[in-house]
């Protein structure tokens, strides 16, 4: 053993000195260094481990860490070590004396832990006479500690800072571990509250079998649950939804210690979710009956559109028989359609023809196309007349949209055929001009001056033009579902498209005229489905 005090050898001779010998080699391995510290002489007396513990050479003097404990105790332990030694030498107690420094090496002035044991030695007079003991180089464990607390103080900081909440639950489905984020939802004040508590504390009966029969299952399989929805039921009524996850919790030897829990709020989400559900519901029914009521409409106006125009026939002076014969398609794209169109005889020898094109689609084109042919009626006395007749419809048209304060407009063509004059008047308001085709095959469009669409502005003018009646002359109305159509490169089929189907394939009735229309928009598409309302009027003259 080394001597600090002075004047005396390091080295004592001690009887036994092979036994001797093998507790020095006990006390190496085991890291543990033995002192002896006499109060009467204040010899201090510690063996090599302490030497080397403290970094010092075994010749070297050791100081006495009892009483220089400033240069050899960490400044931190420095106070606290002299308190607990002074009351324990102070106060004669066989309990032996336990307590944890850091230790200065002297040769790499880094610090180590140890712990000193000590027991005090009595006289007879039972005043305690000296202190012996042990050192026990307790640095790894000590980091180990520290670290493993680091690690702890981590993992606290880290659960407590998500806005999930994370719980452990033994095998028991107790809680022994939760974050500030389950504190909160369970309406206590600190996640200790929590530890030792069941889902009984806090929900329904019902709601904890459940949760309890799953925990068990999680535990006896390893199988996790992942993301699935939770209705929690809670004491006193209150309702919530969470997205739980639960998975086994496995000690150091692999067996299954309980569960880890993590969970987050999804009440509001699924509050919305089911009010998004009953508002689509509600919307799905409304659109029912909407689609139901849009079917009834769909139906009257299709039988409001005339099945099949009657011929009209008118017998000249000079013995002629002249005749103007009809042929229409209707196709409404969905629904209820903006397109209209309208035949009836005017006098003895003369037919009105219109067509109309809302814009938009659906129930408002409808509507207004409806309106249409309700206000024709009452310009019924301008027929012959085809500027005037569309200048009034104009007007009254105008003046429904203002008083509703919408803007609409309607496009509209509208030919006067007169039998006994053979001749044909038209006039447009902002709708493209029919398609001629001659007796002979040659198409063209005749010349009609430009004009706004009715409904836009209230004074505006409507000009005509006339094409003289040649036997055999065939004349097709159309909206522009036909001649807007797009191929699959978003081109327009447009009106040259359609008269060079015409001329190519030279129909032989008005009939012909219109299905070889239709059968060019269909090869031009690629495709038999329309995206537009498309209504078709013809007529076709003969004279014998």
């Amino acid at each position: 053993m080394t001597d600090s005090s002075p004047n005396k050898d390091n080295k004592r001779n001690v009887p036994g000195v092979f036994q001797w010998e093998m507790v020095r080699k006990a006390l190496r391995a085991a890291e543990e260094g033995v002192y002896y510290w006499d109060f009467a002489s204040g010899g201090f007396y510690c063996s090599e481990q302490c030497v080397r513990m403290m970094g010092l050479p075994m010749d070297e003097w050791a100081p006495n860490i009892f009483t220089d404990p400033e240069n050899t105790i960490h400044p931190e332990d420095c106070s606290f070590f002299i308190s607990t030694v002074k009351r324990y030498v102070g106060r004669p107690t066989s309990a032996p004396l336990r307590v944890e420094v850091r230790l200065l090496n002297q040769r790499s002035r880094g610090w180590r832990w140890i712990r000193v044991n000590g027991l005090l030695e009595y006289d007879e007079h039972h005043k305690p006479v000296r202190l012996v003991g042990v050192w026990v180089d307790i640095t790894r464990r000590k980091m180990a500690d520290l670290h493993a607390m680091e690690d702890r103080d981590l993992f606290r900081t880290l659960i407590n800072y998500l806005p999930d909440n994370i719980y452990f639950k033994n095998r028991e489905s107790r809680f022994v571990i939760a974050n500030e984020a389950t504190a909160r939802k369970m309406k206590v004040r600190t996640p200790s509250d929590i530890i030792g508590s069941t889902d009984a504390n806090f929900f329904s009966q019902e709601m904890c079998e459940i949760a309890r029969r799953e925990e068990e299952e999680i535990m006896r399989t390893g199988r996790p649950i992942t993301n699935r929805i939770h209705h929690e039921t809670w004491k006193g009524g209150k309702n919530t939804w969470s997205r739980v996850s639960k998975f086994p919790w496995f000690g150091a030897d692999g067996t299954v210690k309980g569960i880890v829990g993590i969970s987050s709020d999804v009440t509001k989400l699924i509050e919305t979710q089911q009010r998004y559900q009953r508002l689509a519901k509600h919307l799905d029914e409304r659109n029912k009956a909407l689609e139901k009521e849009i079917g009834l409409a769909r139906e009257i106006q299709q039988a409001l559109q005339p099945i099949n125009i009657p011929d009209r026939e008118w017998t000249h002076r000079d013995g002629s028989i002249r005749r103007a014969h009809f042929h229409h398609v209707y196709m409404p794209s969905a629904g209820v359609a903006g397109d209209c169109f309208e035949v009836f005889p005017i006098g003895q020898s003369g037919v009105g023809m219109l067509i109309c094109d809302v814009m938009g689609h659906g129930v408002r084109a409808a509507l207004i196309a409806s309106m249409l042919r309700g206000l024709m009626e009452q310009v019924s006395n301008l027929a012959d007349t085809p500027g005037l007749l569309l200048s009034s419809l104009n007007r009254q048209l105008y003046r429904i949209f203002s008083h509703a304060n919408i803007t609409m407009f309607a496009s509209a063509c509208y030919v006067y055929l007169d039998l006994d004059k053979r001749r044909l008047t038209l006039s447009s308001a902002g709708h493209p001009a029919p398609i001629v085709l001659s007796a002979s095959g040659r198409t063209l469009q005749p010349p009609i001056p430009r004009s706004p669409a009715l409904g836009l502005m209230e004074s505006a003018m409507f000009r005509e033009s006339e094409i003289r009646l040649e036997n055999g002359m065939k004349l097709m109305l159309y909206t522009d579902g036909l001649t807007e159509a797009q191929n699959e490169n978003g081109e327009e089929m447009g009106v040259n498209h359609v008269m060079d189907f015409l001329r190519e394939r030279t129909p032989q009735n008005v009939r012909e005229m219109l299905d070889i229309s239709l059968a060019g928009m269909h090869q031009f598409t690629g495709n038999t489905n329309t995206d537009d309302d498309i209504c078709l009027l013809g007529v076709e003259f003969t004279e014998e």
